[in-house]
């Protein structure tokens, strides 16, 4: 008597768009079936019926009966808007500190209150106003001197305004600040660590106080993303369960609509994360901000007048998923680039063990989100490369189906690493790989790089100092890159000879030359041209 098929789904309710796909067992292993998204606020019901439907038109024995459909689990993840927050500290010093703790949070901060930038007026309206969510007092703990006229101050001003609203934000105080709890009602009051001095994105007290007070806040406010594991905390423990597996160091990057997210992982675990409205597609005040709309306009190759792209940026912001062809996929991708730019501003490491200098190198670079569904391989690997810019060699992958979040949902570590080991050639579209390597200068004896793959097939190319080459390295090819320069180059360390193991993908390999940082040309027309002459050879159906 033969077993019947096993299939499930998994589902990622996004705040833009809804990604379902089914993950079947074929011959012993789960494997990825179908996979398909659709616009957020659509019961996924349909999608759902509509993925099964094709599956059965195709491989009928691979499913359950699919009559049944509506019975079959669902491994489900949702992520969320973020919640607004006003930070308030006693010292601009103090109040970047908290700033950053915030953001990294997840919280979206739309208020900042310190004695040096905000008076009393415009201090009040803003803790006046009813979007605010939470409110964070803070300063070092003990309160540094030259701040306890100032912190006594803006305590008494916090105090009057709040004590004018009908409703009861949550208010942190935190550090030296949590003296001066006896001010406020008992209930409304949580006690916090300090700011870090420095702010990183490895372990931060006060950024897990406010992740899980993000999180009761969701719960609390109900809805349908209340019952689901939260997607940008999933992925997460998804990255990390996945570098489990390969043993290798991971780093993810997400842009969705309204926040993005950045993790790397590696031997000891979770080096850093951190969750961010300023990594969302298009910034959060870009309604209102001209300034907001021309920061994701710098990395635009498209030719039209400023008034007319920061509309479709702000379009963008409204419906992201519009517009998601021809330029509009360009533009797509140029936001997508200007939040992954944002996000890399915002990522620092702690220092490794015995106060050595963080390391930032990674061997996978996975990507999520719908910003990048609508690109081609090509275009998105250098995207990538073009933002989270480090010397060395990696590996460049997507998370196509957003099938990671609603895995790493799943409570059991030993159930994540199965369907993981399972599902990697499934899931994770193989962008290719990338070398980045500074220093190369122009002249006779500029370089090369060689390349071998195991099928036998050898080539040797001329390095282009400052440039962008692409070679063509097909997905399931593994390779050697030998790097060869009479003056040297940067990948980490300074070097003539580099041995670099590559493995191919839908982008193949991309040998990058450029400066670390990418600088690019203050004049729009010059910034435009070099952006459009590293761009265009990837674009399928470009013009020419």
């Amino acid at each position: 008597m033969t077993a019947r098929p096993i299939a499930f789904f998994t589902i990622d309710h996004g705040t833009a768009t809804t990604a379902a796909a089914i993950i079947g067992q074929l011959d012993g292993r789960f494997r990825l079936l179908a996979a398909g998204a659709q616009p957020a606020g659509i019961s996924a019901d349909g999608l759902l019926a509509g993925l099964v439907a094709e599956v059965a038109a195709i491989e009928p024995d691979v499913l359950p009966d699919p009559t049944t459909w509506s019975d079959w689990r669902r491994l489900e993840s949702a992520t969320h808007r973020p919640p607004r927050a006003l930070v308030a500290a006693a010292s601009e010093a103090g109040l970047g500190a908290a700033e950053a703790a915030v953001a990294a949070a997840g919280w979206r901060v739309v208020g900042r209150i310190s004695p040096e930038r905000t008076d009393a007026l415009a201090a009040t309206e803003r803790c006046l106003d009813p979007d605010v969510e939470l409110l964070v007092v803070a300063t070092a703990d003990p309160v540094p001197a030259e701040e306890r006229d100032a912190l006594a101050d803006l305590v008494a001003l916090v105090a009057a305004a709040l004590g004018r609203r009908d409703d009861e934000p949550t208010l942190v105080l935190a550090g030296g600040a949590a003296g001066v709890m006896q001010r406020f009602p008992a209930a409304r009051v949580v006690l916090g660590p300090a700011p870090l001095p420095h702010p990183h994105a490895g372990a931060d007290p006060l950024r897990d106080l406010l992740v899980a007070l993000d999180q009761a806040l969701i719960a609390g406010a109900g809805g349908p993303a209340a019952g689901f594991p939260d997607g940008r905390r999933a992925l997460v423990t998804a990255t990390a369960s996945l570098a489990a597996v390969l043993d290798r160091r991971v780093e993810l990057v997400d842009v969705g609509a309204t926040a993005g997210l950045r993790v790397l992982v590696g031997p000891g675990g979770v080096r850093g994360a951190i969750v961010s409205a300023e990594g969302a597609l298009t910034p959060p005040d870009v309604i209102e901000d001209d300034r907001r709309a021309d920061g994701v306009l710098q990395w635009s190759t498209i030719r039209a007048d400023a008034a007319s792209m920061r509309d479709r940026v702000r379009n963008l912001a409204i419906a992201p998923w519009r517009d998601a062809a021809g330029d509009g996929a360009r533009l797509r991708l140029a936001a997508a680039r200007a939040a992954l730019a944002r996000l890399d501003a915002a990522w620092r490491l702690p220092d490794d063990a015995e106060d050595r200098p963080a390391s930032y190198g990674t061997d996978l670079l996975v990507a999520s989100g719908g910003a990048f569904a609508v690109a081609p391989a090509p275009a998105v690997a250098l995207a990538l490369v073009d933002t989270l810019r480090r010397p060395g060699g990696m590996t460049l992958a997507h998370d196509h189906a957003r099938v990671l979040a609603p895995i790493g949902g799943l409570a059991d570590e030993a159930d994540r690493r199965r369907l993981l080991a399972d599902l990697l050639g499934d899931v994770l579209a193989p962008l290719g790989s990338a070398i980045v390597a500074a220093g190369l200068h122009a002249g006779r004896h500029r370089g090369t790089v060689r390349i071998t793959s195991e099928d036998g097939a050898d080539m040797r190319i001329e390095l282009v100092p400052g440039g962008v080459q692409l070679v063509d390295l097909p997905p399931g090819v593994a390779a050697t890159a030998e790097l060869t320069t009479r003056d040297g180059l940067w990948l980490g360390v300074r070097a003539h000879h580099f041995a670099l193991p590559v493995a191919g993908g839908l982008g193949g390999l991309v040998v990058d030359t450029r400066e670390i940082p990418l600088r690019l040309p203050e004049r729009p027309e010059r910034r435009r041209d070099l952006l459009d002459a590293w761009q265009r050879p990837l674009w399928a159906g470009a013009d020419t």
